[in-house]
């Protein structure tokens, strides 16, 4: 009897201790070529994080890691973080690859709620004088100074960039 429960703590310590890893590589959206720096974290359940940023060529190594589900956060300098909700880590290697930012895709002037009115260009760069008083008629959204974003149009009816 004592045997088999020996054997079974054993077994539950085993199984329990495990650590996995997600690795992969990050590439530049724009010129599609390794990205280095970039930072990648995860955040489990607990709120507590592990993190990285990628090598001169894009790659990137996590370790020590728990199975289970976690918040994916990819970001640099200057563009706008991805988060990836419910990020699933099952193996005891998980390989995850991204394009970063991920490339633009061309949209019509339709809203996601399936209607066309009261949509206004959203603009980027630095607002003159003149970008600043359509801003204030409501007739553009000032989008940052960054232009490298994928959203050119803004819903005004509900307050949404597509």
């Amino acid at each position: 009897m004592n045997f088999r429960l020996i054997i079974f703590l054993l077994f539950t310590n085993v199984l329990f201790s495990q650590t996995v890893s997600l690795e992969g590589k990050i590439f530049d959206g724009k010129i599609n070529l390794g990205f280095p720096g970039v930072t990648i974290i995860l955040k489990d359940v607990e709120n507590k994080s592990f993190g990285t940023q990628t090598d001169i060529n894009g790659n990137y190594k996590l370790e020590n890691l728990k199975i289970g589900i976690y918040t994916l956060l990819i970001s640099y300098v200057g563009i706008r973080e991805k988060v990836f909700e419910n990020f699933k880590i099952v193996s005891e290697k998980k390989e995850f690859n991204l394009i970063f930012p991920e490339p633009c895709v061309k949209k019509n002037k339709v809203c996601p709620e399936n209607h066309k009115d009261n949509i206004i260009p959203i603009v980027y760069g630095f607002p003159d004088k003149k970008m600043m008083n359509k801003s204030k008629k409501g007739k553009v959204k000032i989008g940052g100074c960054d232009p490298s974003y994928c959203e050119k149009w803004f819903c005004k009816t509900h307050n949404i960039s597509f």
